[in-house]
């Protein structure tokens, strides 16, 4: 395991376990990509997630040439979505920053949810760290807000 794979572990688990928001407002099945990882993003739609590797600390376990590191990978799991975009969930109507407040909820509790799977995958912990405040971007028209998380794995 390396930070890569554990930044791309993240961002598939996701992919695989969050509905789109758009599908959800617009009824209709998309077939857009809106999760990514540290790839750049021009032109994508909005909303959007995107993970931002933030620390990588490593702490030497063992001794000798093949010595094993404890790596501890700490992420922002962004999401934004533009001013004015609403969706209804269980009919509660979202939009602005109540919308990413939501979506920082459904993140942290996707990720929680599937602890035995990114186990699985090789990312040996998972934990939720925080979730920032929801800010606006006038400029850009966004709302945005992250969750802060920590995976660690082993190195031999």
């Amino acid at each position: 395991m390396d930070a890569i794979t554990a930044i791309n572990t993240i961002r598939d688990t996701l992919r695989e376990n969050l509905t789109d928001p758009y599908e959800v407002a617009s009824g209709k099945y998309s077939d857009r990509t809106w999760i990514y990882s540290d790839e750049p993003i021009a032109g994508a739609k909005f909303p959007q997630i995107q993970i931002l590797k933030t620390e990588n600390p490593t702490e030497v376990i063992d001794i000798g040439p093949n010595y094993t590191e404890h790596e501890r990978l700490f992420m922002r799991v962004w999401f934004s979505t533009k001013n004015g975009f609403k969706v209804t969930i269980d009919g509660t109507e979202y939009k602005n920053a109540q919308f990413v407040e939501y979506m920082l909820g459904q993140i942290k509790s996707t990720l929680k949810g599937q602890f035995s799977e990114l186990e699985d995958a090789g990312v040996g912990g998972y934990r939720n760290i925080n979730t920032t405040s929801v800010e606006y971007d006038a400029e850009t028209q966004l709302y945005f807000g992250a969750v802060v998380i920590r995976v660690w794995y082993f190195n031999r």
